[in-house]
């Protein structure tokens, strides 16, 4: 997702320029925003070691009529950050370096206010972004960007700091369903075959939610169950306080307290809730599931704690404080799994730290030294890294200018090496690449080593014929990868490109 934070006064653009805008007066949120400069982009995550989401099925209700508009094989991309939701895809044969001039662009799509990367599915990419007064959910023709059905959602959302209005949390796609969740809270599902509503649920009214920061980030996570009639649970961070509890008043953030619905599972069928846990607010990580000693386990990274829950039952089996002091910061990005341990990072305090879990109990390896930010190799903001080999490489670094894509040992936390430039960067892996969107439109392929950044390709995307540059910042959402094609979200416009044909 992304949360942005913003100067009262004075709104500072990616370029450094001053622009006089409308802003809050409240010294303290002032404040925040001279220290923020950003948003967290919803780019929440599954990251299982081996542990797979549940894929498509058309024997589903959901799939009636629902047939695939690929032309290719390979492999959808349905959840955020990817099938698994750790950012990394299988497709080979990719081909690079590209032209001087970069890739081919198969086509371009305008785009309302937003910051989340599209989901793809049954060749059909699901674009959520919002115009005047609706949040807009688009299915357009993965291949061709033709568009095959339209639905509008009203909203009234306003964001605390001044970004922009729109969904920050990507769609998730599962047995023919779309689920989305915006910025205020509403979570719907639709028919992917025609956007036909099929449940909604207003979860901010519903459980009396108090407005945080920059609205609704974490994207939904799915989960089949075991026991009993084995539905699948559309499970999201919910973060609601009582209804005669907590003030309303943004200004009073500090007073907020949660009240049983940190996590909410709903039916995916129908829309019913199955179970709500924990008194934690909401935060803009994706939960993910993984398997821990033969369990399957969530792990959720709310506002103050990281928890371990059995989604059966929405039991909380252990939790871990790791956080900022500061009231105005946030948590982001999404924990990194491998094997029986977890990785969290974050950019306003402690950094990061390695967990282990043992027992359904969490372990501490590792963390970052206390008051060595400066020190500290991986700070990450939104951007969730991606593990390969060992290494961990993504993004470091609170603001545009001083962000540095590197790359660090999974076990130990050391750097490797790091590249300035590219802001606060989203990465995926590719074919033993990493495909990098910088945060001012760049696009880079770098290889997957820990010995240098080796730049393959680096290139500005532009039209062929106007020359006008395709991708404004920021480009803050996670770059999409399914069946050799490449999708891509600055300012304003969805991008599509043909990995495989350059």
């Amino acid at each position: 997702m992304v949360a942005p934070s913003i100067d009262a006064v004075w709104l500072v653009d990616l370029a450094g320029r001053r622009r006089r805008g409308k802003g809050l007066q409240m010294n303290v949120l002032r404040i925040f925003a001279k220290c923020l400069i950003s948003t967290f982009i919803v780019y929440g995550s599954i990251c299982g070691n081996g542990f797979s989401q549940d894929r498509d099925a058309d024997s589903k209700p959901g799939t009636d009529e629902l047939n695939s508009l690929w032309s290719r094989p390979g492999e959808d991309w349905s959840l955020f950050l990817g099938p698994t939701g750790n950012g990394r895809s299988k497709l080979r044969g990719l081909v690079v370096p590209w032209a001087e001039t970069g890739p081919e662009v198969c086509w371009t799509i305008e785009l309302g206010e937003g910051y989340c990367g599209p989901s793809v599915s049954k060749g059909r990419a699901i674009v959520f972004d919002r115009i005047a007064g609706d949040e807009r959910l688009r299915c357009v023709h993965a291949e061709t960007g033709e568009l095959i059905w339209e639905e509008r959602s009203p909203t009234g959302y306003v964001d605390m700091f001044g970004y922009d209005g729109g969904p920050r949390s990507s769609p998730i796609l599962c047995d023919g369903y779309v689920i989305s969740y915006g910025a205020e809270g509403l979570l719907a599902c639709r028919r992917l075959v025609d956007g036909s509503l099929q449940w909604k649920v207003e979860t901010g009214k519903e459980f009396h939610v108090v407005p945080n920061f920059f609205g609704v980030g974490a994207s939904p996570v799915i989960y089949k169950t075991t026991s009993g009639s084995q539905r699948k649970l559309v499970i999201v961070q919910v973060g609601g306080s009582a209804s005669d509890g907590s003030p309303a008043d943004p200004q009073r953030l500090d007073l907020v307290k949660g009240f049983d619905s940190g996590l909410v599972a709903f039916d995916i069928e129908n829309g019913s809730e199955v179970w709500r846990t924990s008194n934690e607010l909401a935060s803009y990580s994706t939960p993910l599931l993984n398997t821990f000693d033969g369990e399957v386990r969530l792990l959720a990274w709310m506002r103050d704690r990281l928890l371990l829950i059995d989604p059966e039952s929405g039991a909380v089996k252990d939790s871990f404080f790791w956080r900022a002091k500061e009231l105005f910061s946030v948590v982001a990005a999404s924990p990194v799994v491998h094997a029986a341990e977890v990785l969290l990072s974050e950019t306003y305090g402690p950094g990061s730290v390695l967990l282990g879990v043992e027992n359904d109990l969490f372990v501490e390896r590792r963390r970052d030294p206390p008051r060595s930010r400066h020190r500290n190799s991986l700070r990450c903001h939104w951007a969730t890294p991606v593990l390969h080999d060992g290494c961990v490489y993504g993004t470091t670094g609170r603001n545009a200018g001083d962000a540095l894509f590197v790359c660090t040992d999974w076990r130990t936390g050391e750097l490797h090496w790091k590249e300035p430039g590219l802001g606060r960067a989203g990465c995926v892996l590719v074919d033993g690449v990493l495909i990098v969107l910088s945060e001012f439109g760049e696009l880079l392929v770098i290889k997957a080593s820990k010995k240098t950044c080796e730049i393959i390709s680096r290139c500005e995307l532009v039209d062929r014929q106007t020359r006008d540059t395709l991708l404004s910042p920021p480009c803050w959402a996670s770059p999409v990868v399914a069946h050799g094609y490449l999708y891509i979200r600055g300012a304003g416009k969805l991008v599509c490109i043909d990995l495989m044909n350059q």
